[in-house]
């Protein structure tokens, strides 16, 4: 069981009020800003109106089209993790360590993370945090709400910066100074993944302001919302096991449609509507596990090409491009 990008569970009145606010300050139209999403302003006031993925990221696009300057995104990150509007932000902000806060983050995405849905790569050195269509050359804007909103509650959990590192798979943004300010100087660019990452000698350090018996109701009431809500993974991460599981086998629109218990046609359409084709989650999940291989178990490119079935050097040059825009001297 899987939720799609149109399944209304999320809240208007939470996070997406941390953009009508900003709205307000740099005097951005209300009809402006929910232009093409079916929304009003009674529907967040009301308190009761619950919306999609799909509206909240047509507002989210709303905002980047009409906002002056290049840093709403950063705003509106660097407030959506540190507002308890929730029990799943409120187990995060009270969780015992690092770990711990990137678990919860991962598994109550749906509830914190509506717009892009992360994952964690750990290697015996770091830990990296994706997240899934990252890559996507609309996605932009929604990366650096991602990674303004981790930014930004690392520092309240800490009180001060963390030694992050950022990666990026497109070139130097023209606003370089917004990734300065909002994110710090430590930014690579073109390279093959969207991603954060961070030493791990960080993730057990007990936090602060961490309370335990605050920390476990929370996460408990999160829980429950999330298992009531069957919101305990969406399509494109159903998907996305699905392939990753089977990376190594010839993988096929028709059998991956059989396992769903779909039609190819149904399938393809059911892609379309969160924005994306068979193809490019294929590539995706190749990528990821290209990089998994390097960073986690240590492979070079002629085994990696092996585990992957591609067993001509110059084919998986091609094939590793295409997955991510760069070449293999960007990893």
């Amino acid at each position: 069981m899987s939720y799609d990008c149109d399944d209304l569970f999320i809240p208007a009145h939470q996070q997406l009020s941390l953009l009508i606010d900003l709205a307000n300050q740099y005097q951005i139209s209300q009809h402006i800003l929910f232009k093409g999403s079916g929304l009003f302003l009674e529907d967040v006031l009301s308190a009761q109106k619950l919306i999609s993925p799909q509206q909240f990221k047509c507002v989210l696009h709303n905002a980047q089209q009409h906002f002056p300057g290049q840093d709403i995104q950063f705003l509106f990150g660097s407030r959506s993790l540190v507002t308890p509007f929730n029990a799943a932000i409120t187990s995060i902000l009270y969780a015992h360590n690092l770990k711990e806060v990137f678990h919860r983050y991962v598994e109550f995405s749906a509830l914190v993370s509506p717009w892009l849905t992360p994952r964690i790569m750990q290697t015996p050195h770091d830990m990296m945090i994706y997240w899934l269509d990252g890559n996507h050359h609309d996605n932009r804007f929604l990366i650096e709400v991602s990674m303004a909103a981790i930014h930004a509650l690392c520092r309240q959990l800490f009180s001060h910066k963390l030694e992050w590192q950022y990666e990026f798979n497109f070139a130097e943004p023209e606003y370089i100074e917004q990734y300065w300010t909002h994110l710090g100087s430590a930014l690579s660019f073109e390279r093959p993944m969207n991603c954060m990452r961070l030493d791990i000698k960080w993730l057990d350090i007990q936090l602060p302001h961490h309370t335990s018996t605050l920390s476990q109701l929370t996460y408990q009431q999160a829980q429950q919302q999330i298992h009531q809500a069957k919101l305990q993974q969406s399509f494109l991460e159903h998907l996305y096991s699905y392939l990753m599981q089977n990376i190594q086998q010839p993988i096929q629109l028709e059998s991956t449609a059989q396992y769903f218990q779909v039609s190819p046609a149904t399938l393809k359409r059911r892609l379309k509507k969160h924005d994306t084709h068979f193809q490019a989650q294929v590539d995706q999940c190749r990528l990821h596990t290209a990089m998994l291989l390097h960073h986690v178990h240590g492979f070079k490119t002629e085994q990696i090409a092996n585990y992957l079935s591609i067993h001509d050097p110059t084919n998986f040059r091609r094939a590793f491009k295409r997955w991510c825009g760069w070449s293999l001297q960007s990893v």
